[in-house]
């Protein structure tokens, strides 16, 4: 019995698949579709991630008073979102969908999909230039030089 490679099938090894990123933006979900036709033609599972940034909150900035956010809560609702966005994807190829909590958020892709032995890293970029990519920085741009693994960018249309 052989696979679609070719290879028999008994010594055909399981690929961990393409982890996807998204912060559940439409920008983000624009990988979508080019990630689930490329994991159905390799054969690859697909992981949504989406890393929740710790975020330093002080309650009385500027001497107004804020209500904390409930952490938990946040992160409850942000995993039942992250699940629907699998559904939507297609759980024949989207097997899981992750969050994880992290103040670093390139650092948490990167680590990660190494953890998980990924294939690929996929994600949508937001085309920030000039100032705002100065000062918000490029989540991409950065797991591209840390990641171990080849990176799929997926920039926006024109």
């Amino acid at each position: 019995v052989y696979a679609a490679g070719g290879m028999p099938a008994s010594l055909e090894v399981p690929m961990p698949g393409i982890v996807l990123t998204t912060d559940l933006s439409d920008e983000s979900k624009r990988a979508f579709a080019p990630v689930r036709a490329l994991a159905a033609r390799l054969g690859l599972s697909v992981t949504l991630l989406s890393v929740l940034e710790d975020l330093p909150f002080e309650p009385t900035a500027g001497g107004l008073m804020a209500v904390y956010p409930d952490r938990t809560q946040v992160k409850r609702d942000w995993e039942t979102a992250m699940q629907a966005a699998a559904d939507a994807f297609g759980r024949d190829v989207c097997k899981q969908a992750v969050v994880v909590e992290a103040a670093d958020v390139p650092r948490a892709i990167v680590e990660y999909a190494h953890a998980q032995k990924a294939d690929y890293i996929a994600m949508a970029t937001h085309g920030r230039s000039g100032l705002r990519r100065l000062l918000l920085g490029s989540v991409a741009e950065q797991v591209v030089r840390h990641a171990h693994v080849p990176v799929l960018l997926y920039p926006p249309g024109s």
